[in-house]
């Protein structure tokens, strides 16, 4: 093992504070990139104090900065598709085909398996929370669900997106940095989640045989006329994202792919939906903004290219300091001690997601979670005869799905916001996440045998 460049203490002082920097914005108010881009400051200063020059370090950053480059625009591009998706009218038609037959099922698998379903098309966890699950919560609610129980259910679904959505941030993000194709992913990564899926769809139908499931008619048709009064729908509107998900299932540029899934459902809310150019360019930079006062429609204003630049920033800082750790060398030590403690394919898979975690509950956010060991494990799952795609998997299955469980983590401060219901409450009862790694530690490590 070569020596770090710097002495390791300084290492884990920048680490924390680059944990306290997002704890304090998140108490404040503010944006996260002040204190993560004040760490930045403080960390190249404590750098120079050791010997190394702002300009190297500086130079170290943009290093980092400028090899994701390609993450940047497809995370801008992914806000303005949630927006052009809300707008053409797609999402409102999931919902309100939802509430065609929420009356038909079990309320709170119904809850679960609709959160999945809306958000694997509309590529984020957090805005499925913020539009359909608001409704759902205020159904659930209405007829004496538990809040935690409700919410559990409706994240376990949300966070399907983040972890297997063509249009998630995070889903390119982690194709990005492992440097597979979304097939590829796909294939792995939901060979994990569907079992896990299927176990926490009978657990939830279990659990609801406590509580009261039957909705009105009358509360349902409110949400129907909302919904129609405010959008057009019509089944036909799912053929775009049947073709987005159908083009990178083949393939095609995730870059090529969101431009022509916004492209086509810009052109349907002008002429299906009747918005003039002026407001579909409005809602690509600034988010859709809906010209009926509900609470429902309210919901889904989201979106846009402005809002996902904090996005951009908060990655470009979990790359800036990722390299700063690996060039003082930092990481390396971590690396070589996961190594030699991993022994076989299932220690390697166990190990691997459970650094993933605890590098997302020191930073507060999935991207450092994703992007150390997915940059820097691909010789270790290949010496045990695992793949790139395992590795992905893996991440996603462990620390991208426990991350909104964690009360100080910036999902969970925000699903608090939309909801009111605490990490503390709803953790428990969040299946789906809990599963999803123990189930990838047992069919990516122990079912390919060769331990």
């Amino acid at each position: 093992m070569n020596p770090p460049v710097v002495s390791g203490k300084w290492g884990v002082l920048i680490a924390a504070l680059f944990t306290l920097s997002v704890l304090a914005c998140l108490k404040i108010g503010v944006s996260l990139v002040y204190g993560l881009f004040l760490t930045m400051v403080i960390a190249m200063s404590i750098l120079s104090s050791r010997g190394i020059p702002v300009k190297q370090s500086g130079k170290w950053m943009l290093e980092g900065i400028w090899s994701i480059r390609d993450i940047y625009f497809v995370v801008l591009l992914i806000g303005i598709n949630v927006s052009m998706w809300i707008s053409s009218g797609i999402v409102p038609g999931m919902i309100y085909y939802g509430f065609e037959i929420v009356d038909k099922v079990n309320f709170l698998l119904f809850a679960y398996l609709m959160a999945g379903f809306v958000a694997f098309f509309l590529g984020t966890g957090l805005g499925t929370l913020s539009t359909i699950g608001v409704a759902l919560f205020s159904l659930g609610s209405s007829i004496g669900l538990p809040p935690g129980v409700l919410v559990g259910a409706l994240i376990s679904g949300a966070y399907v997106a983040d972890r297997l959505s063509p249009i998630s941030a995070l889903v390119n993000f982690t194709l990005e940095t492992t440097a597979i194709s979304f097939k590829t992913y796909f294939k792995k990564t939901a060979w994990v989640m569907l079992p896990a899926a299927v176990l926490t769809a009978i657990i939830y139908y279990f659990i609801s045989f406590k509580f009261k499931t039957s909705i009105s008619n009358q509360e349902i048709q409110f949400y129907k006329e909302i919904l129609q009064g405010a959008f057009g729908i019509s089944p036909l509107l799912f053929l775009i994202p049947v073709v987005v998900l159908w083009a990178s299932f083949r393939g095609i540029s995730s870059k090529v792919v969101l431009i022509g899934g916004i492209l086509v459902s810009a052109a349907v809310t002008v002429f299906y939906q009747g918005q003039t150019l002026s407001k579909v360019i409005s809602f690509m930079l600034f988010g859709f903004n809906g010209d009926v006062t509900n609470p429902l429609i309210e919901s889904l204003e989201i979106g846009g290219a402005v809002g996902m630049i904090e996005v951009v920033f908060i990655i470009m800082a979990g790359i800036s300091m990722s390299t700063l750790f690996e060039k003082c060398g930092w990481i390396q030590p971590i690396i070589e001690k996961v190594q030699q403690i991993s022994k076989s394919k299932t220690q390697t898979v166990a190990n691997t997601g459970l650094l993933s975690t605890v590098l997302n509950a020191l930073t507060c956010d999935q991207t450092v979670g994703i992007l150390v060991p997915g940059k820097y494990f691909k010789s270790l799952f290949k010496s045990k005869g695992l793949d790139d795609g395992d590795l992905a998997q893996v991440i996603a299955n462990s620390g991208t799905a426990l991350a909104p469980l964690m009360p100080w983590n910036v999902n969970a401060i925000i699903i608090l916001t939309i909801t009111g219901v605490s990490a503390i409450t709803y953790a428990p009862f969040t299946v789906f996440n809990w599963i999803t790694f123990p189930v990838a530690i047992l069919l990516t490590g122990w079912m390919k045998r060769g331990d």
